[in-house]
């Protein structure tokens, strides 16, 4: 099987969720069998193409071009489209990023494949490619499958850990020229201001979370307490942050990020599906609920059934006699 790689790049490098992408493309090959290629385009991406190179592909295809510097849909939907039936891959993989589910619903209609954007998973069943997707408002997770001989599948955060530069190997870089009219460069970016990020989420490494079960915005600040003292992020529900307990950056789930912490502290969260994709890449789940049949419970590592306004000052008292 070849799988197809695209990598986004933020301030000349791929993104966390592009580097997800690579190893979820390797898990695949290994099992498959075949080829992981690469493709990344920008104004310089020397930087970019060597680092991919280490990450276990097998090639990486760099093209550099001014135009290509921000990204537009018109441009990279031409240079992709000339670059790909070169390549014949069964499978190209994109980050659901804003990027990645605008691009690829064009370039799929210009290749003739199936699309399937914000995937929760990709597993091959029968030797046939089954994606997961969250369907019904975080009710379902539903289960596709393409019936075209190439497919298109975006990404969503926490797929799988990042792939990582590797000291030995190193796969062969290949510079492509693609060409693109003036027809095709009718966007121009004329200036990009980016947000300044003052919570980061997806790199914590401890999260205590709350959601509609802490009940106030009083008994929430037992929640900030806490991740403070274990040197951690506060995170909330869609329930908790509509109830203005706290900030809507601090979301995790479908409609808010997806995070894969060390530790993640779940005090007062039903676990319904919607939240359950958010934290599927955390490597230890404590979850704190009074409901014994609560669906957390289900897929948490460690349960403590009771009042998270008893347990979380008791956890709050120990780490505090420390």
């Amino acid at each position: 099987m070849r799988v197809l790689v695209f990598a986004e790049l933020e301030e000349g490098r791929p993104t966390d969720l592009s580097l997800q992408c690579v190893s979820k493309g390797r898990e695949i090959v290994d099992v498959a069998g075949g080829e992981l290629s690469c493709v990344v385009m920008g104004r310089e991406v020397g930087g970019a193409a060597d680092m991919l190179a280490r990450c276990g592909v097998d090639k990486v295809i760099a093209v550099e071009r001014e135009e290509l510097a921000d990204y537009s849909t018109t441009p990279y939907r031409k240079a992709l489209a000339q670059l790909i039936p070169d390549l014949s891959p069964d499978l190209i993989l994109m980050p659901a990023s804003t990027v990645g589910n605008d691009l690829a619903p064009p370039l799929a209609t210009d290749l003739k494949a199936a699309c399937i954007l914000d995937c929760s998973s990709i597993q091959l069943e029968g030797g046939e490619l089954s994606f997961g997707r969250v369907e019904f408002d975080g009710k379902a997770i539903a289960k596709y499958r393409g019936s075209t001989a190439m497919k298109i599948a975006t990404l969503r955060d926490g797929i799988a850990e990042p792939a990582k530069p590797r000291d030995e190997g190193r796969a062969e870089i290949i510079k492509a020229e693609v060409t693109l009219s003036e027809a095709d460069l009718i966007e121009r970016v004329l200036r990009r201001d980016v947000a300044r990020r003052t919570v980061d989420l997806r790199s914590a490494k401890v999260i205590v979370a709350g959601g509609a079960g802490v009940g106030s915005k009083e008994n929430f600040k037992l929640i900030e307490e806490l991740a403070e003292l274990l040197g951690g992020e506060v995170g909330a529900t869609r329930a908790a942050v509509d109830a203005g307990w706290t900030t809507p950056d601090r979301q995790i789930g479908q409609t808010g990020v997806t995070v894969s912490p060390d530790l993640y502290i779940a005090c007062g969260i039903s676990g319904a599906v919607q939240h359950r994709v958010g934290i599927m890449g955390a490597k230890t789940i404590v979850a704190i609920n009074i409901d014994p049949n609560a669906p957390i419970f289900r897929f948490a590592h460690y349960k403590i059934v009771g009042d998270l306004r008893e347990v979380v000052p008791k956890l709050i008292k120990l780490l505090k006699e420390r």
